[in-house]
């Protein structure tokens, strides 16, 4: 009887100096039926979940040591190029007044780009807290996303971007914060527009009423995604491989995913059987859309 008592008692006595040092690598096996051994089958399932706690920090502890280095090398790129052209313009190496146009408007870009990364950095920090206000209400949203991008039509053109709607004219309302909902517009569409492989971009979005949800696809024609990356494209603080980055915080899609979230729907992602990727979502209709 001593030894039932004793040898149960040493397993967990030793299985807590384990935890303590932070070694969750290993497993214990009740031997019976007992009280004492059900305690151990209850630590065991606590060592477990441990060690899924531990592993997950440690992961998202790499993965923001990595968003801060490369927010630190975007940010110091540009700011080295503004030093630059601003101690151009000091010594006068900007002798005419085209050239001074010149190293302005390249300030104002680089400026601009950096302003861009600290907002996106900014507010994927606030949604990560649950401190962005939302401001829902009832929209049409054929209505919405038609008005979006014929608002963005003159600037995908520039791009060499041809863009076509497919919802067959839905009058269905959604219920949605509007500015969010075109922060996940332009993050998706631009996320494609970032990575088109061609010189005849196509980016597609179709609207499909379901009986809760609406569902939106955007498809396009570029490099798509790795089948191994597929899951994790939105993640916290997931960034492409470094061989195909075009630059930004790669933080693009995960705040899509946060604010889609927000919104009661869900996002995911596959690669077009012809090339490129898609990108669906799904809202809520509105209640007084949901019961006519």
């Amino acid at each position: 009887m001593s030894r039932n008592i004793l040898r149960p008692i040493k397993k967990l006595s030793a299985a807590a100096e384990n935890i303590r040092n932070e070694n969750f690598d290993f497993e214990m096996e009740p031997n019976g039926k007992n009280e004492l051994n059900k305690l151990i089958q209850t630590f065991d399932t606590m060592r477990a979940q441990l060690k899924e706690t531990f592993e997950l920090r440690e992961k998202y502890e790499t993965n923001r040591k990595e968003l801060i280095a490369n927010i630190s090398h975007d940010l110091k790129t540009p700011i080295t190029s503004i030093l630059g052209y601003v101690e151009g313009l000091e010594k006068g190496i900007a002798k005419t007044p085209e050239k001074e146009k010149q190293y302005l408007e390249t300030i104002h870009s680089k400026a601009s780009y950096m302003n861009q990364l600290i907002e996106e950095l900014a507010l994927f920090s606030k949604l990560d807290v649950n401190r962005e206000p939302f401001h829902f209400e009832s929209v049409n949203i054929h209505k919405f996303v038609s008005d979006y991008l014929e608002e963005m039509e003159d600037d995908l053109h520039d791009k060499h971007i041809q863009w076509t709607l497919n919802d067959e004219n839905m009058n269905v309302y959604v219920l949605i914060d509007r500015n969010k909902l075109i922060r996940v517009l332009e993050n998706i569409i631009y996320n494609s527009v970032k990575y088109m492989n061609n010189v005849a971009g196509q980016i597609n979005i179709s609207l499909t009423n379901q009986e809760k949800n609406v569902l939106i696809t955007i498809s396009d024609n570029g490099l798509g995604v790795p089948e191994e990356e597929l899951s994790a494209i939105f993640s916290r603080f997931y960034r492409v491989d470094s061989s195909r980055s075009q630059g930004g915080s790669g933080l693009g899609l995960a705040i899509a995913k946060q604010i889609i979230e927000a919104h009661g729907g869900t996002i995911w992602a596959e690669n077009n059987s012809t090339g490129g990727l898609i990108v669906h979502f799904t809202l809520k209709k509105s209640e007084d859309d949901r019961n006519e």
